[in-house]
């Protein structure tokens, strides 16, 4: 990750606090749907990925890094709510508000879907150009599961499709099959208390895996990802974290490894 990035990912979920737990504007995002024509706008990026949907039909969250501007516009937003709250406002650093601003907190929701394998939901939506953070699982338009402690982060770039792979879901508490999911399953009562708590796993795209109908794969590209850090979500019902990919995502003792750098990825 570059010096940038590095530095807007220290600020990114100052706006993910405001809009976290509420489904995103539709201008955000175009979720495509079955037999939908399929057209590439240059100045619109393109996400695939499909869903594990044998669970339940949950929602795949991404959060694209704000802009400095952003940034700024939403503390400038916070600050004059939190003056206008006056004593009841409580510490600045856990106040929330209703924040009007642009949202950057998407769901691919897999009642939009473009195809159907199986027990998968193939989804192609058109979103915003830029980095993005695979941030969790949701259900009905709120965030239900974060990846707070460590996931992955990626590019999408104007003009193109990047294609994430497959999103693979069990139940924390029980024994599971998939093999990428193994060290995340099996935990017994404690992963299943008020809520149960989900085993998430990401597998980078492969040959063979299902394609989005009607476009051309000359255009689509494999997800280069790399690891993000723990960061801290209140606007959730549970935290976890997404599931060791080779060569790209590895724990050692609750630190977040990015394997191509060698290097530890940062608390956010």
């Amino acid at each position: 990750m570059n010096k940038s990035l590095s530095g807007l990912m220290a600020s990114l979920f100052l706006l993910c606090a405001a809009s976290a737990a509420a489904a995103q504007k539709e201008s955000e995002i175009r979720l495509f749907k079955t037999g939908e024509p399929i057209n590439i706008a240059s100045d619109k990026a393109y996400v695939a990925i499909r869903l594990d949907i044998d669970l339940a039909k949950y929602s795949t969250m991404i959060l694209r890094v704000p802009s400095r501007d952003e940034i700024d516009a939403y503390e400038a937003a916070k600050k004059a709510a939190y003056d206008k709250k006056g004593a009841k406002a409580g510490p600045y650093e856990s106040f929330v508000f209703d924040y009007q601003g642009r949202p950057n907190f998407l769901a691919l929701d897999p009642s939009k879907r473009v195809a159907t394998a199986g027990k998968l939901a193939v989804m192609f939506a058109e979103i915003p150009a830029g980095d993005y953070v695979l941030y969790g699982e949701g259900f009905g338009g709120y965030l239900y599961q974060c990846f707070c402690f460590g996931t992955v982060g990626f590019k999408a770039e104007p003009g193109k499709v990047v294609d994430l792979g497959t999103i693979l879901v069990a139940k924390a508490w029980e024994p599971s099959a998939i093999p990428e999911l193994a060290g995340e399953v099996d935990l017994g009562r404690t992963a299943v208390m008020d809520y149960g708590l989900l085993a998430v796993a990401l597998r980078p795209l492969q040959t063979g895996d299902t394609a989005v109908p009607g476009l051309d794969q000359a255009l689509i590209s494999r997800a280069q990802l790399h690891a993000v850090g723990p960061f801290v979500e209140t606007n959730t019902t549970l935290a976890n974290r997404l599931a060791a990919i080779p060569g790209v995502l590895a724990y050692d003792n609750g630190r977040v490894i990015d394997v191509a750098s060698g290097s530890e990825a940062l608390p956010n």
